[in-house]
């Protein structure tokens, strides 16, 4: 199973076609066609209800994903695979999920991509595929030149914007970020900002055209919430339920996300230091952790560093979105990466091997860069980047790389504006650990807040007591609320809170 998507679609490209799709069974929970309406104002309608959740009338052509399934896949759980036009769908089940149950749709950002997620899934526990199949939907473009165009020596740009001799202003650099930026948009023919969160959504509403039923019942996990509100806006009506967790700043103002970014990880950092006994997590104490981590963050500043500042950074910060927690058997990927971070000996660019496997696939996701830059309307100004680092300076470890990293999108296409809108009425379940470092530290209030303003009526909040992001992967408590949420959104109370 670990394999990668481009993998996905060879396999699909010359299996598929002798692939018999699996008999779609009747409706399980369907009370009708779709969404109550009324009339309203204007001539227009009013909806009443969420679409019906029922399973697929028309399924997909799924075939045993390549290696069959089974790598890093526990024994019990099977995942097959399909496409929408060029994105890889993946199906994950046990031999406990009912025949005939509707699916529930996982949505990712760009940096999380289908066959990984799914092996994640399968690993988690199977609170939810005891009830429902889990379709994952890739991030669109993957498999194609948005997942491929970036040149060595683009990628070596993006990842040494924080080296110390870097300035965001001079005519270098900005020379350098156009032709990072033309290395794809080159490739891309006019379609750069096809793969952005608008361009995902589509894959949706061809998902659920595919399979004829009335609307989705989707979670959307990190970045893949931009995806699934850009969905709900666009296709209103057509979401039963809808899940967010950890969800990623979603309104296009850069500067806003990145101080959410540095407040999350910092917080998570130090929460992590303090909190984290497993002998996976290093030696010493929590202020011994920060100090190495920090100190291995200042040095990776000295431009010919093994793994530049910037993308150590990114190592850090996505170890940081991956912590277990206290309630979990096993260390995961991001304490045993953060562990060897902080037993690493100071003064030597030898980083642990962990460290430098995760740094060369940040660095080199294309489509991270394509699909992150196409949703972002409200940049910063570049004359604005020093501004900001001086002002971050004190925000160790993460302020001045953070801040450096904003001229990343500076030459990329500007999207339009795009207004979040939940006019539909499904039942929203939002979920968040204590601190996300991509959405920030105590982000479960603020985000519940814009859901409301966008529109969302219903909303249940989940609060997870451990710092990192992904509940859903590391809480059992929060898996188990999810399965009581799809079965009836009613039965969970308004504010949860699960153990760390």
């Amino acid at each position: 199973m670990a394999r990668t998507a481009g993998a996905v679609v060879s396999a699909l490209a010359v299996a598929a076609a002798g692939c018999a799709p699996i008999p779609a069974t009747g409706p399980r929970l369907a009370t009708g066609d779709g969404p109550g309406r009324s009339p309203g104002t204007g001539g227009g309608t009013e909806l009443l209800a969420p679409p019906d959740w029922v399973p697929p009338r028309s399924e997909l052509d799924w075939i045993p994903c390549a290696d069959g399934g089974t790598r890093g896949i526990p024994a019990d759980a099977r995942v097959d695979c399909s496409l929408l036009g060029e994105t890889p769908v993946l199906r994950l089940t046990t031999a406990d999920t009912p025949d005939g149950s509707a699916p529930l749709v996982v949505v990712a950002g760009p940096g999380s991509p289908a066959d990984e997620l799914a092996i994640r899934f399968a690993s988690a526990g199977t609170e939810i595929t005891a009830s429902h199949p889990i379709v994952i939907v890739d991030h669109k473009g993957r498999t194609g030149p948005a997942g491929t165009c970036l040149t060595p020596a683009a990628r070596r740009t993006l990842d040494e914007l924080a080296d110390s001799d870097a300035d965001p202003g001079s005519p270098e650099l900005r020379g350098e970020l156009a032709q990072t930026a033309q290395s794809c948009t080159d490739q891309l023919a006019g379609r750069e900002l096809d793969f952005g969160a608008t361009g995902a959504a589509e894959d949706l509403e061809e998902l659920r055209q595919s399979w004829d039923v009335p609307g989705l019942a989707v979670l959307a996990v990190g970045a893949g919430a931009r995806t699934a509100l850009d969905y709900a806006g666009r296709h209103p009506g057509r979401v039963s339920l809808l899940i967010l967790d950890s969800p990623a700043p979603w309104d296009g103002d850069q500067e806003t996300a990145a101080r959410s970014a540095l407040d999350g990880s910092d917080a998570a950092l130090r929460l992590w230091a303090a909190s984290c006994t497993r002998t996976e997590c290093g030696p010493g104490g929590a202020d011994e952790r920060v100090d190495t981590i920090t100190r291995a963050l200042d040095e990776a500043r000295d431009p010919g560093a093994r793994v530049p500042a910037a993308l150590l950074s990114d190592v850090i910060r996505s170890a940081l979105a991956d912590l277990s927690g206290a309630s979990a058997a096993d260390a995961s990927e991001g304490d045993v990466i953060l562990g060897d971070i902080a037993a690493s000996a100071p003064g030597t660019d030898d980083l642990p091997s962990s460290v430098r496997a995760r740094a060369e696939a940040l660095s080199s996701s294309s489509l991270r860069y394509v699909a992150e830059c196409s949703d972002l309307p409200r940049r910063v100004p570049v004359n604005r980047v020093p501004e900001l680092a001086a002002e971050w300076a004190d925000d160790a470890p993460f302020g001045e790389i953070l801040a450096a990293q904003l001229s990343a999108c500076s030459t990329w296409p500007v999207p339009g504006q795009t207004v979040v809108e939940l006019a539909g009425p499904a039942p929203v379940l939002l979920m968040s650990g204590l601190a996300d470092p991509v959405a920030g530290a105590a982000a479960l209030e603020p985000t519940a807040g814009m859901l409301s303003a966008a529109g969302a009526g219903d909303i249940r909040t989940l609060t997870w007591g451990a710092p990192g992001s992904r509940v859903v992967l590391h809480s059992a408590c929060a898996r188990s609320t999810v399965t009581e949420f799809l079965a009836d959104p009613d039965s969970v109370e308004r504010a949860v809170a699960c153990p760390s």
